[in-house]
Parts: structure tokens; C-alpha cells; sequence
């Protein structure tokens, strides 16, 4: 029983030490840049149709 318990408690420890730094990484103030893909359409030097595809984030 004794070493079930402490079988037990090393699990949580291990958990917990894990789980602290990964809530961490997150940006402070719960702020989340929001990101979206854009297509924009352009011409080039021969006047040939460029698309392009651009991540504009904020």
C-alpha cells in the first residue's frame, strides 16, 4: 500500500512539473495573434497574372 502511494504522488509531481511551462508559453494578458491568408492578384514584368498568397497577422 505504502509504495502504491508512492507510486502515486511521484505520478502527480511528474504532471504537474510538465504542465506548468507548457501554460506558459502562451502570450501574456491571454492575448492571441490572429492571422489570415489572403490572395492577391498582380501583374508582372510581361503582364502575365501573379497570384500570390500573403499572411497578414495582427
Amino acid at each position: 500500500m505504502r509504495h502504491s502511494l508512492f507510486a502515486v504522488a511521484l505520478a502527480m509531481t511528474t504532471v504537474i512539473a510538465l504542465a506548468i511551462p507548457a501554460k506558459a508559453g502562451n502570450y501574456s494578458y491571454g492575448y492571441r495573434q490572429t492571422c489570415v491568408v489572403k490572395t492577391v492578384q498582380t501583374y508582372g514584368a510581361y503582364g502575365r497574372v501573379v497570384i500570390k498568397k500573403v499572411r497578414i497577422c495582427k
